[in-house]
């Protein structure tokens, strides 16, 4: 323990990590948040001057993808895994730039780096080597996908329903998901904005990405 900081040792590590887990979890739910929703109409005006559509799309399934990979990872944050810090270093850095192609969001974009800050202080803590995969843990990893995928696209038809010509509550949103993963749009959704019609496309992407 001589190695790590004295704000590291003993109990106040073990509450470290904890803190880091749980705000890894709610920049996730940030990423996750500011991928679905739309810029703010001042913010969108410039971003279309400066970046093509191709980019500004990109960046927002970025974003959606990596809030799951952050979720994921938060787990593995608490049980000082190495290869984890490693990763969600990664994923904080890319997502201060894909929060700044998605919208200009500034503030989501200090919370990213502020959170990989904390991580790079806290570096001497992540020694723990990888698990070896296992049926279970693929399991766990599969079942977390498809719920994150239905609760991505079911917050977003009922947070969205103005981008659409349908109105979705809480049980219609869900049903608008499954529909849409599966192939079928049996639900007559008719998308009424650019940022409804990039939404909709992007329920299957997600979904396979992150089952894949």
């Amino acid at each position: 323990m001589n190695h790590l900081p004295r704000a590291l040792q003993g109990r106040r590590g073990r509450l470290a990590l904890r803190l880091v887990s749980l705000l890894t979890a709610m920049v996730g739910l940030i990423d996750l948040l500011a991928a679905m929703t739309p810029a703010l109409p001042e913010r969108m005006a410039l971003l279309e001057e400066l970046f093509p559509l191709e980019v500004r799309v990109g960046a927002r399934l970025f974003g959606a993808f990596a809030s799951f990979l952050l979720f994921s990872l938060a787990f593995h944050l608490l049980r000082r895994k190495r290869q984890a810090w490693q990763l969600t270093c990664l994923l904080l850095s890319a997502s201060i730039v894909s929060h700044l192609l998605t919208g200009l969001d500034v503030e989501e974009s200090l919370a990213s780096g502020g959170l990989l800050l904390l991580l790079l202080w806290m570096r001497p803590l992540f020694t723990a080597g990888s698990d070896r995969p296992s049926v279970v843990q693929g399991v766990r990893v599969l079942v977390l996908a498809v719920l994150f995928t239905l609760a991505y696209g079911s917050l977003g038809f009922y947070l969205l329903d103005r981008h659409d010509a349908v109105n979705f509550n809480g049980v219609e949103a869900i049903g608008q998901t499954l529909a849409m993963f599966f192939g079928d749009d049996a639900t007559g959704l008719v998308p009424l904005t650019p940022h409804g019609r990039h939404f909709a496309g992007s329920i299957q992407l997600i979904g396979v990405a992150t089952i894949g």
